[in-house]
């Protein structure tokens, strides 16, 4: 297999978890030195380096803001070399009672079969209308 088609099948099978709210085949394919750009200007747009980073600064803060699972339902998934696009969409609802279905794009960039760099594009007014800043 190719990088494209290695790292595709990566993310889908990630993102396939993903859609049933199981991030059992995502989370383990964070590299220690991750680095995750949340885009925009919102409360939730975020730059962080590194696994611990990721994990306290962006996933822990977002994951308590919801009242059940998370699911990110991929629509579309683009690889190409180290880079792997994928469109999705969000369905969950916050603790609030607020739904939060957010449009997605992200860009990562994987080395060795772990994930190195994530450009998330979102509705960053959605994000911070439903999660709070």
């Amino acid at each position: 297999m190719s990088d494209s088609a290695d790292n595709k099948a990566l993310m889908t099978k990630a993102f396939d978890g993903l859609a049933k709210g199981d991030p059992s085949h995502f989370m383990p394919l964070f590299s220690d030195d991750i680095e995750w750009q949340v885009m925009g200007s919102s409360a939730w747009s975020k730059h962080a380096k590194g696994l611990e980073a990721v994990e306290r600064d962006l996933v822990g803060p977002l994951f308590a803001r919801f009242a059940g699972p998370y699911l990110t339902i991929p629509e579309l998934i683009l690889a190409d070399g180290d880079r792997v696009v994928v469109l999705a969409r969000g369905d969950a609802e916050t603790v609030d009672g607020k739904r939060y279905d957010n449009d997605y794009c992200f860009i990562f960039t994987l080395r060795d079969g772990k994930i190195v760099g994530v450009r998330e594009y979102m509705d960053t007014i959605l994000a911070d209308a439903a999660l709070g800043t």
